[in-house]
């Protein structure tokens, strides 16, 4: 199978007068959680693979999509939550993606301009683009970190340097854990991050749900069926059970309106301010679940 390095990444996201080192060879037999994203948020960092993914979603789950725009939007609505109404400055997305338009650095600047940001991924391709189209900010960094080894990111001296952990952080996990497998035991992870974190900082969470098939027969189904198709190609994606997703939250306190569909939380009553951000989609609305926590 052939891979792939494109020398004109940069100019393609954007980028003015800055080339960075091209991202690492791309293995194209196999699809990416953030090349998948980026199709189904109109991007154009993807390939064959992760658009035949993203049929097979479609076929399992008609509207797949929506879980995507419905995810985002979701973190979009929070991140303004957490900002120009609780105040927090700085915080850490883990499972970031490919940059794209609504990212939380500009949705947190909408209200503080100098909140901080940092962005953490595993994905070496992810992290290439953010550091490329970031490395002239100063609020905003990425690192190389994953939700499975969080005392490394908690370790870094250029992370501790960059936000101050005595104060409130807002800690962003939409996506992440749905792509934690229970080996690496996610709420563990999480508890980790929690007890290093100032009081009053929040966690913004969302997760792929699999509904009581008693109540929901066909939406477990659906759920059931796309767990299969991602299991089967990107080796990641569980739909948890809402028991589950919940269990997430121990040590946390819940904050109104509780966990529930991501799509009924907090909706906005007009179309977003920022190019990129997304009104919340109603398909499949049972098959994910989002919430914040705070300590």
């Amino acid at each position: 199978m052939p891979r792939f390095s494109s020398p004109d990444f940069l100019r393609q996201a954007g980028g003015k007068h800055v080339r960075a080192n091209p991202p690492p060879l791309l293995d194209l037999a196999q699809p990416s959680v953030a090349r998948l994203h980026s199709f189904h948020l109109k991007g154009k960092d993807h390939f064959e693979v992760d658009r035949d993914l993203a049929a097979k979603a479609e076929r399992a789950a008609p509207g797949f999509q929506d879980l995507v725009l419905g995810e985002r939007a979701f973190l979009q609505r929070a991140v303004r939550h957490l900002s120009a109404e609780l105040g927090i400055r700085q915080f850490v997305q883990f499972g970031a993606g490919l940059p794209a338009p609504g990212d939380p650095h500009e949705i947190a600047r909408e209200s503080a301009p100098r909140t901080r940001v940092v962005y953490a991924t595993d994905d070496p391709v992810v992290l290439t683009h953010h550091r490329a189209l970031l490395r002239s900010g100063r609020a905003t960094t990425a690192v190389r970190a994953s939700l499975t080894r969080p005392d490394e990111l908690l370790a870094d001296p250029g992370i501790r340097d960059f936000i101050d952990l005595d104060e409130p952080v807002g800690l962003l996990l939409t996506g992440a854990v749905s792509h934690t497998s229970d080996a690496d035991a996610p709420a563990e992870r999480i508890a980790t991050l929690r007890r290093a974190l100032a009081p009053g900082s929040h966690m913004v969470l969302s997760h792929y749900c699999r509904p009581d098939p008693t109540a929901f027969p066909k939406d477990a189904a659906r759920a059931e069926q796309l767990e299969r198709v991602f299991l089967d190609r990107l080796g990641s994606g569980r739909w948890r059970s809402r028991q589950a997703i919940e269990a997430l939250f121990e040590g946390w306190r819940i904050c109104e309106p509780g966990v529930i569909e991501v799509q009924r939380w907090r909706t906005l009553p007009v179309a977003p301010p920022v190019p990129g951000c997304y009104q919340m989609p109603q398909r499949n609305r049972r098959l994910i679940l989002g919430g914040i926590g705070r300590i």
